[in-house]
């Protein structure tokens, strides 16, 4: 005899094996795409760490040393294999911030020219350290030459020997030979006087790009408006490209292929020669000055989000042979046309993607904001 609870387990049985060999039902969905990372850093609270889990900012010296800039200061590790997969057993970092060298703790950019790493902060202006006699001094907005100290981004041009920084005042140039400073306004000089609401939003620089082609130095300074612009006014606001004193013009929505006046990141890539411009809510467009054109790329093209913050150009071995781009839904490389996307469920520690960063080409950095960073193997 068969008991009842017997019973029920068969008809059970019979039931589960039919659903399974059901050829209606669908088979389980594909695992999302998979990233290897080899290197992470976070925050660990013992000062051997990230100072924070937002990561702005990356950069390989001279000496060998890898900085990783946060939202409270900057992690100084030894070499750029110096993370851990598991902290906090993580090599220990040297943190600075503004008690030990920084004029604010918020880092934005970095950049290192001739020796010396400046440091761009949001809010307190510019840290300058000296490699060789690893000391820092502070460039604070004022009698210096600098009167805006909140640093969206830092470029160095090394054939003008000059660093440049965007601000919510246009662009300020600095010349470390001679200690002097330039500031460059992105306002129309043919504005008209009495709109005072667009000269404000035309001073506002977010981020830039310093590029040398054959000697002829360029520089891109993006726009960031972050409100809605009447109709009448949207050729007023764009990308403003300087190539020397006498040639400043400027790519807007309504005499180019920009699709929106907030930018993000721009930059130069050198394999295809094109410039590539995030957005803030419009993903990112591919600029090609050959032919003049301007191609899109938005969620249709396989973007995890159409707000991009940041691109770079890295590969395997073949010095920088893949697109890859932060974005607000994760990390998106660019195949055959096509961006595959890479979140939380693809093996990276946040979906909120803030920085993307390789010193040759060859390796890969990510940074995230609550997520900490990571180094992908490509």
């Amino acid at each position: 005899m068969i008991s009842t609870r017997k019973m029920v387990g068969l008809a059970l049985g019979l039931v589960v094996a039919g659903c399974t060999d059901d050829p209606v039902i669908p088979p389980p969905p594909k695992q999302p795409p998979q990233l290897t990372t080899t290197v992470s850093y976070v925050n660990t609270n013992d000062n051997k760490g990230l100072p924070s889990n937002d990561v702005n900012a990356f950069l390989t010296l001279s000496n060998g040393e890898f900085w990783v800039g946060t939202a409270a200061g900057v992690a100084r590790y030894p070499n750029i294999n110096a993370g851990s997969k598991n902290p906090p057993s993580a090599p220990p970092a040297t943190i600075v911030n503004e008690i030990t060298g920084l004029p604010h703790p918020l880092v934005k950019s970095m950049v290192e020219l001739d020796g010396k790493v400046y440091v761009g902060t949001w809010g307190g202006g510019l840290g300058v350290y000296d490699i060789a006699g690893d000391s820092w001094t502070q460039i604070r907005p004022g009698a210096t030459g600098l009167t805006d100290g909140y640093i969206a981004e830092v470029a160095a041009s090394p054939t003008e020997d000059k660093i440049y920084l965007a601000t919510n005042n246009g662009a300020f140039i600095y010349a470390p030979a001679t200690n002097s400073w330039t500031h460059f306004s992105t306002v129309d000089s043919d504005l008209d006087p009495d709109d005072h609401e667009s000269e404000r939003l035309q001073e506002t620089v977010s981020s830039l790009e310093v590029t040398d082609d054959a000697g002829i130095v360029q520089r891109w300074y993006g726009p960031r408006v972050e409100i809605r612009v009447d109709d009448s006014k949207v050729g007023l606001f764009g990308i403003t490209v300087s190539k020397s004193a006498s040639t400043v013009y400027k790519y807007t929505l309504t005499n180019s292929g920009l699709v929106e006046s907030n930018v993000n990141d721009i930059y130069f890539d050198t394999v295809r020669t094109t410039y590539w411009v995030c957005y803030v809510s419009r993903g990112i467009s591919e600029v090609n000055l050959t032919d003049k054109s301007w191609t899109s790329n938005t969620l249709v093209e396989g973007l995890p989000s159409n707000t991009v913050y940041s691109v770079v150009r890295a590969g395997d071995g073949n010095g920088g042979s893949t697109m890859w781009a932060a974005t607000q839904a994760g990390l998106a490389k660019l195949v055959n046309n096509h961006w595959e996307g890479y979140g939380r469920s693809g093996g990276l520690p946040s979906d909120r993607a803030r920085r993307v960063y390789s010193d040759d080409g060859n390796r890969l950095w990510v940074g995230f904001i609550d997520g900490g960073a990571v180094r992908i193997k490509i």
